[in-house]
Order: structure tokens, then C-alpha cells, then sequence
């Protein structure tokens, strides 16, 4: 059977469906007429088959009509042992696509606690309420993008990186080891910003040893971020911080790790701290922020960084030396190493300091730059092959400082100003 629906722009829409029951529906008799019209049973068979109804049938190309189609379904998978819970279908554009995998497509992804994997567009929209029952279904205007500016606009306001009071009781101006931007300095898209973050071990690896000796880990260990960083990348004050929130945390912290993180016990603690304090809402507004203004955050080791803090950045957006002075099929070699091999400086020699970790990046990011206009891919090839060469001889070890004041190399007091002398 062939349903067809006349539009009043003159399109005509036809539908196939299949139907197997039918009403019988006998002509209507006027009661003022005399003579009673007669019908045949092939003639009214045929009217009921194929009935003529008039309605406001409206084409894509109608003015004023809109289409929407289905981007995403939420369906609630049973099971009586436990509940249930709810997964997720959607519709990812061309967009995310085409700048992850340089094609033009969509594709239906399902995603659950667990994993997220593409699916077929029938199973999307598949239900069977003895299992799998549908709890909503999502609508979009089809081109909208087209008819609306869907530009993300940025809700966070540049005075949440203006000056800010320290939850510490203890701070005082003196203890400053940042100094806030200033309006005229508000980063603009592509401006350089060096950032390192530090952690802290808030519960520790579950592990089981089998019965073959190998280790089996139940739970693995729970980090924090303790500790953001962020310094000016370019004009009169590179390389002076700008933000160094210390994050005050209500949970117990059963590890501070301060061989590599430079946090000490109470150093969290609003009561006895003498660090500049905040809430983690407070330092991620900032950074969320930087991320949407579109600064380029360089650092070493920044993926896992930002991956352990929870927020996610375009690669575009992240310069990591550890990637950039690195061989394919080789080692991941340390900042101190850099350090020394590049710079000249003797950093971390007790503890990990951030401040000290993101200016120490961003000169060998400027030392990187030097060298690939220098001689291009090939020099920076054989600059870092020399470098694997040193750090085998030496097993990767720096050695100890000269200078005999302890402080490292007489180039890390000197190349950037200090936050009191500003």
C-alpha cells in the first residue's frame, strides 16, 4: 500500500507500508436526497483501501518547516541482580572526524562505564523493554549549525586570574612566589605559557601476588593534583609564575611523595600552611580559562599531567619536551638531564620544585626552536643523537654540581627575575 501526502507547495511525499486489515468505510448518504446513489462492492473496497484525507502535509522544502533527527539515545539496560544501569548512544559529527582522523563521517559510538566503541546506527535505536528500554531520545534541528552561531563562548571571565585571597591563614606578601597577570598582560591565542603540576598519593596500589610470582593489581593507587604552576612564556617577565595555587584537600593524603613533588605535610593544610591555598574549583577556572583563550602550554611531561588532573586539551595546545627530545624506539629522558646536557643548569637536585620544572621547559622549548632553524629535521636528529650517545655514557646520571654553593648551575639564578625583585 502506497500512502501519498500532496504538500501545498505541490511536493508529493509517498510512503510503502504493508497492511493486511481493513476497515470497511461506506460512503456517507446525504438525507436530503431522495434517490439513495448506489455503489458496487469493488468501488467502496477500493475507497476504503486507498482513503483520501485532507491534511497539512509539509515538505522539507516547505518555508517554515523544520527536520530534526536523532543524535542521541539513552536506553536503561536491565538486570534484577543489580539494577541496571544507563549507557549512552551518540551520533559524533564530521567535525571531531575530520580533525581526528582527517575523514568526513559520522558515526554512532556507544558508551558505558567501561569503553566507548562505535556501533551501528540500527542498534542505536533498537529497544526491547524486556531489556533494554529507552529513557530518552535526543533531537537535533537538522542544520542548525547552518542558521545559528554555535561558537563556544567562553562563561569563565578573565578576573578569575587577577589577584586572589590564600585560604592559609599563615600567608603572608613576603612568602609570595607568584605574582598575579595584570590586565594589560591577559593571554591572547598561541601565547606561550610554561605549566608543571605536582601530585600526591591519596590511597595507595592494592596488588596480590599469584601463585606464579606475578603481581595482580586490584586497586591501583589514587593521585591528586597537589600543585599548579604557571609562568609567563614570552614579554619583559618571562619565565615569572603567575599562578602557584597550592590545593587544599579535605581527604587524607596518605603519600606525599615529596622526593619528587616538593610538597611537604602541611603544606595543604589551611591552618598551618604558609602557601598561597586555594580550592581546586578556584585553580581549575584558571586553567579552563588559559585552555579556551587558546594558549600553548609547554612543559615536560604535560599529557600525563593534564590526563591525571582531569581536563582535556587539544594537541595543538601542548608542547611536551619529553616528546620533543625524543627518538622514536628510545628512552624517555628526564628534565634535569635536559638540563644539564642543553642548558647548562643544575636543577632538582633535593626535590622537585614547579616553578624551577615549567621555566626549565620553556628554555628548552626556546632551545628546540634554535636548533630546528639552525639545520631543520636532520640537524635536530643528529643533535638528539648525540644526546642518547651522552646519556649512555653517563647512565643518564647528572653529575654533581661544581659550583660549591649548592645552588646548581650559576645560569639558574640568573636567566630569569625573581618574583621579589619585581
Amino acid at each position: 500500500v502506497e500512502n501519498s501526502s500532496l504538500c501545498r507547495c505541490g511536493k508529493e511525499t509517498v510512503r510503502s507500508s504493508l497492511t493486511l486489515l481493513f476497515t470497511m468505510h461506506y460512503p456517507e448518504q446525504n438525507s436530503q436526497e431522495k434517490t439513495v446513489k448506489e455503489y458496487d462492492f469493488a468501488e467502496i473496497l477500493k475507497k476504503s483501501i486507498c482513503l483520501e484525507q485532507s491534511t497539512q502535509a509539509s515538505a522539507e522544502e516547505a518555508e517554515g518547516a523544520s527536520l530534526y533527527d536523532l543524535v542521541v539515545t539513552v536506553p536503561h539496560v536491565l538486570d534484577a541482580r543489580t539494577g541496571g544501569n544507563l549507557i549512552a548512544h551518540i551520533k559524533v559529527g564530521e567535525t571531531y572526524h575530520q580533525r581526528k582522523e582527517g575523514v568526513t563521517h559520522q558515526q554512532w559510538y556507544l558508551f558505558n562505564d567501561f569503553l566507548i566503541e562505535p556501533v551501528d546506527k540500527a542498534e542505536a535505536a533498537q529497544f526491547d523493554v524486556s531489556w533494554k528500554v529507552p529513557a530518552i531520545l535526543y533531537y537535533a534541528k537538522r542544520n542548525y549549525h547552518t542558521k545559528y552561531d554555535l561558537r563556544i563562548k567562553n562563561p569563565i571571565d578573565a578576573s578569575v586570574l587577577l589577584t586572589e585571597a590564600s585560604l592559609a591563614r599563615k600567608q603572608r606578601k613576603s612568602h609570595a612566589t607568584f605574582i598575579p597577570l595584570m590586565v594589560s598582560e591577559m593571554p591572547q591565542a598561541g601565547d606561550l605559557v610554561g605549566l608543571d603540576a605536582e601530585f600526591v598519593t591519596l590511597n595507595q596500589e592494592e596488588a596480590e601476588l599469584r601463585s606464579d610470582g606475578t603481581k595482580s593489581t586490584i586497586k591501583p593507587s589514587q593521585m591528586s593534583v597537589a600543585r599548579i604552576t604557571c609562568v609567563r612564556g614570552q614579554g619583559a617577565n618571562e619565565g615569572v609564575p603567575f599562578i602557584d595555587d597550592y590545593i587544599s584537600t579535605q581527604e587524607q593524603v596518605v603519600d606525599y611523595l615529596t622526593q619528587y613533588s616538593g610538597i611537604k605535610p602541611g603544606d595543604l593544610d589551611a591552618k598551618i600552611s604558609s602557601k598561597h591555598l586555594t580550592t581546586l574549583k578556584s585553580t581549575y577556572l584558571k586553567l579552563r580559562f588559559l585552555i579556551d583563550t587558546g594558549v600553548r602550554f609547554v612543559g615536560h611531561g604535560l599529557q600525563k599531567d593534564f590526563r591525571v588532573i582531569n581536563l582535556l586539551v587539544l594537541k595543538d595546545q601542548v608542547v611536551d619536551t619529553v616528546y620533543l627530545f625524543h627518538l622514536p624506539r628510545k628512552r624517555m629522558i628526564s628534565l634535569r638531564f635536559l638540563a644539564w646536557y642543553f642548558l647548562d643548569l643544575s636543577i632538582q637536585g633535593e626535590t622537585h620544585d614547579s616553578i624551577e620544572d615549567a621555566r626549565t621547559a620553556l628554555q628548552l622549548y626556546r632551545k628546540y626552536l634554535e636548533l630546528s632553524r639552525g639545520g631543520g629535521t636532520d640537524e635536530v636528529r643528529k643533535v638528539l643523537k648525540g644526546l642518547y650517545e651522552k646519556g649512555r655514557q653517563m647512565d643518564w646520571k647528572v653529575p654533581e654540581s661544581d659550583t660549591g654553593d649548592g645552588q646548581g648551575s650559576p645560569k639558574s639564578a640568573a636567566v630569569f627575575p625573581s618574583v621579589m625583585g619585581l
